[in-house]
């Protein structure tokens, strides 16, 4: 073999092998581990998530048997019994009656009907997601009293009622009769849980319905639990990487130039308000409501029994209530730390106290006077119109000491006099003082 050839023959190998290692390169895909996928930013949960059945709740049910027997319960296992079971049945054929009633108080409260009572006037299209609703063409309105006639004799249909007092609306549905039947043999009957009520007709409008007699509540003492800044800071900030953070005098300040929270130590309230664009919306009450329960759920902001208590769509301002754990609403002076309140529109403001109930280290029995006393005094008061009055509930009212983590809850008599909550002071038997705080 001459040297040409050699040189040749070693030149084709060559060339070859740059192909086949061109090839490869072109052609390799490498094994890599799936990874898997995770999210950027962690969902902060302060507490627990809770559905709309769990907040928007009634705090009263009411009996009446005859024109003058009326019983009544604000025990929250008879409630859950009740919404469970007409949480089963199916409402159709809604239709507004209102001009059909002549005195819808008297109509409400006749004999034979059962009276489901909510705090304040909820959207039945929010309540869909409670109870069943088989009506394509309904109309959205609210109410605040769901009414059962088990008397009323029907072959096929058991008819109930959805009531407004504050519209002066009625709505009649129809449900199986036999849900009707099954509901006044298993509840519309006395119970232990259920009190002697009496009848108050505060105005044309509206009758009012309270104890007949004294009644026993216990008064309570906790030790109170500070809420963790930094998770809400974490929770309500779009990106909390860039809020800063400034100490006050008894507070502490978080902010990112849009939005502001603020933790005030002396008042124990958490308040957080972002700037938003635009001039104030007009909110539907649906959207109104569903937005708040929202808007607390996606940081799981329910840190103690808190329930729907009060919307005003004119100030966009939703409020719920703490309630105690046998059903009695919880309040409080300024700051409203038995609160949480959410506002929207031009300014989002969002407040609430900065701690929850933590370990009960006392407890105590206090009688009160019947709610016929309590009229008595109020008609009594300076100036009171009884058309004023909207209503009088038992309570607790929520005092925090400054200097301690103590928190009592104080058994009261309350009543709403032109929209605003007023507690009548008590003395140490339970008996009432003569003045109001």
């Amino acid at each position: 073999m001459t040297y040409e050839n050699i040189k040749t023959f070693i030149l084709t190998i060559l060339v070859a092998t740059s192909a086949l290692l061109t090839w490869n390169l072109w052609t390799y895909q490498p094994n890599y581990e799936t990874m898997e996928q995770t999210n950027t930013v962690q969902e902060v949960a302060i507490a627990a998530k809770k559905d709309v059945s769990k907040i928007v709740r009634p705090d009263t049910l009411l009996f009446h048997h005859g024109s003058n027997q009326h019983y009544g319960t604000v025990s929250p296992s008879e409630i859950e019994k009740t919404i469970k079971e007409i949480s089963r049945w199916n409402f159709t054929d809604f239709e507004n009656i209102t001009t059909q009633v002549d005195g819808i108080p008297s109509f409400v409260h006749n004999e034979g009907k059962a009276v489901i009572v909510y705090p304040d006037s909820i959207p039945i299209e929010l309540y869909k997601t409670v109870i069943k609703v088989d009506d394509k063409d309904l109309t959205n309105f609210q109410f605040d009293r769901i009414v059962i006639d088990v008397e009323e004799p029907q072959k096929e249909d058991g008819i109930v009622y959805f009531v407004s007092l504050d519209s002066q609306q009625v709505f009649r549905s129809h449900v199986p009769a036999s849900f009707i039947q099954s509901f006044k043999n298993k509840f519309f009957k006395y119970s232990p849980e259920y009190k002697e009520y009496f009848s108050y007709e505060a105005s044309n409008s509206r009758t009012l319905f309270f104890p007949a007699h004294d009644t026993k509540m216990a008064r309570y003492q906790y030790l109170s639990k500070e809420l963790d800044s930094e998770k809400y800071k974490n929770a309500l900030f779009s990106d909390p990487s860039v809020v800063q953070k400034n100490y006050q005098p008894s507070e502490e300040e978080y902010n990112d130039n849009v939005s502001l929270l603020r933790v005030n130590f002396d008042k124990n309230t958490l308040r957080y308000v972002k700037l938003a664009a635009g001039n104030n919306p007009t909110i539907q009450s649906t959207d109104l409501l569903k937005k708040s329960i929202d808007f607390i759920n996606e940081h799981a902001g329910w840190t103690d029994n808190y329930q729907f208590a009060e919307m005003n769509e004119l100030n966009h301002r939703v409020t719920f209530r703490l309630y105690d754990s046998s059903g009695y609403p919880v309040f409080s002076d300024d700051p409203k730390i038995s609160e949480i309140r959410q506002v929207w529109g031009q300014n989002e403001e969002y407040l609430r106290s900065n701690f929850q109930l933590g370990l009960r280290t006392e407890s105590t029995d206090v009688s009160l006077s019947s709610g016929e006393s309590v009229i008595k005094y109020l008609e009594k008061l300076e100036g009171f119109d009884s058309k004023n009055l909207e209503d009088v509930a038992l309570g607790y009212k929520m005092v925090k000491d400054p200097q301690t983590m103590f928190v009592r809850l104080e058994p009261s008599w309350f009543y709403r006099y032109e929209g605003e909550w007023k507690s009548i002071s008590l003395d140490e038997t339970g008996g009432m003082n003569n003045g109001l705080e």
